[in-house]
């Protein structure tokens, strides 16, 4: 019996400990990379800011922080961009702690009769603080932009 009972003493102690531990599988840079721009494309107020923030930190958290609700609401809310899709190309480990992701994002931009296919190609910088990945630095590679329904003159 007694046997059992620390069999089950351990497996309470297992469990309460994997209560505590945040989930890995979507604690990773890529989730987290999803995540601040699944909230960007979606955002409708003041609250999407501050859970963007908590995926940011350095610069990328100071800058986002130091803009105005007028600011976040025209660069968020009110522009005219519809999320098309993102891909992770590339996935490297500089440290333990840091990681490179090269991505491309795809959304139209603009009024429904006008608007534009924008395709970016970017490098994000991701790093572990305090048990949790969060977006250090973003720099873009490339932009192309495909007018979808303009005339051009031969």
């Amino acid at each position: 019996m007694r046997f059992s009972h620390r069999r089950l003493i351990a497996a309470l102690f297992a469990l309460s400990l994997s209560a505590c531990t945040p989930n890995v599988v979507d604690n990773t840079p890529a989730k987290v990379l999803e995540s601040y721009i699944q909230i960007s494309f979606s955002a409708k107020g003041a609250d999407d800011k501050k859970k963007m923030q908590e995926l940011l930190t350095g610069d990328t958290l100071t800058r986002l922080a130091a803009w105005s609700d007028e600011q976040f609401e025209k660069a968020f809310i009110e522009t005219k961009k519809k999320f098309d899709g993102l891909k992770i190309l590339d996935n490297k480990r500089v440290t333990e702690n840091e990681v490179v992701l090269t991505y491309e994002l795809a959304y139209k931009e603009g009024p429904a009769d006008k608007n534009a296919q924008i395709t970016q190609r970017k490098l994000a910088t991701v790093v572990l603080e305090s048990g949790a990945w969060k977006i250090k630095e973003v720099r873009s590679i490339r932009e192309s932009i495909e007018y979808l329904k303009e005339l051009s003159l031969p």
